[in-house]
């Protein structure tokens, strides 16, 4: 069955590690949406940062998946075609968790970034974001409105196997954990990933499974690399991408998803 659409990741995959689109990549992707492909862009960014990168694709106003699937945007005006996330109170409950364990906490909520309080971190996760972080004290524990995501930060893998652990365990059935790269730990309402917001697109569009081309990296795009018909994973990729994908692709530093779509579409 021909491709009709192709759901791109950012950081890791699209993104050279200087956080750049090529010229080359660039041109390939808009002359595939010229000839008639569905070109989305799902990331596990916020909304803000998600835009300002689409933005240099020069692709109109197209669906911008965001917070891995938790936003759907219009990449130009910013309308909202669809927005979910963590109750109030369970995100409460998380937070106040992770609290009483002394985990490195940030929530998202209204496209703003919540700290309780300065934790040395923000500096070196700043390259993902376009806005800095909100410190608003013992509120941060108590948050009175939807919560688009948890994110807990650790650069030791043990610490963050143990994060996930307790989470899924104590929330079991409410969440779902994955890492998304680097030192995260991302937690989102269950059933919320890339591959259900992809499979919302094409329900609308009329587009099956088997007809989406999809590109990733990470855990986060597990669901979305086993939903397509045709996916790749980057030879950069985390194991568990590699795994779910139907093929490898070259690497993010050597333009992998342009030079397939040339490849296999044009």
């Amino acid at each position: 069955m021909a491709v009709r659409l192709v759901a791109i990741d950012l950081d890791g995959t699209l993104l050279h590690d200087d956080m750049t689109i090529s010229d080359y990549s660039r041109n390939v992707i808009r002359k595939a949406q010229s000839q008639g492909y569905e070109i989305v862009v799902a990331t596990g960014r916020m909304w803000d940062s998600a835009r300002k990168k689409a933005e240099t694709l020069h692709l109109g106003n197209v669906p911008l998946i965001c917070y891995t699937g938790a936003w759907i945007m219009m990449s130009e005006t910013g309308e909202p075609v669809r927005q979910d996330g963590l109750s109030p109170d369970l995100a409460s409950e998380i937070l106040l968790e992770s609290k009483r364990r002394g985990w490195n906490a940030t929530s998202f909520m209204d496209d703003v970034i919540y700290m309780d309080k300065p934790n040395g971190t923000e500096e070196k996760y700043q390259k993902y974001r376009s806005k800095k972080p909100v410190y608003i004290g013992a509120e941060f524990y108590h948050p009175d409105k939807l919560v688009t995501r948890i994110v807990f930060a650790d650069p030791s893998l043990e610490k963050r196997l143990a994060i996930r652990q307790v989470v899924e365990e104590k929330f079991k059935g409410q969440v779902d954990v994955v890492f998304p790269g680097d030192d995260f730990v991302d937690v989102h309402k269950k059933g919320i990933n890339k591959a259900a917001a992809v499979r919302f697109l094409c329900d609308k569009k009329g587009i099956t499974p088997e007809e989406v081309m999809a590109f990733g990296n990470t855990e986060n795009d597990v669901p979305l690399l086993q939903m397509a018909g045709l996916s790749y994973a980057v030879s950069n990729a985390d194991e568990v991408a590699k795994e779910a994908a139907r093929a490898i692709c070259p690497s993010n530093e050597d333009d992998g998803v342009a030079k397939t779509i040339e490849k296999v579409l044009l």
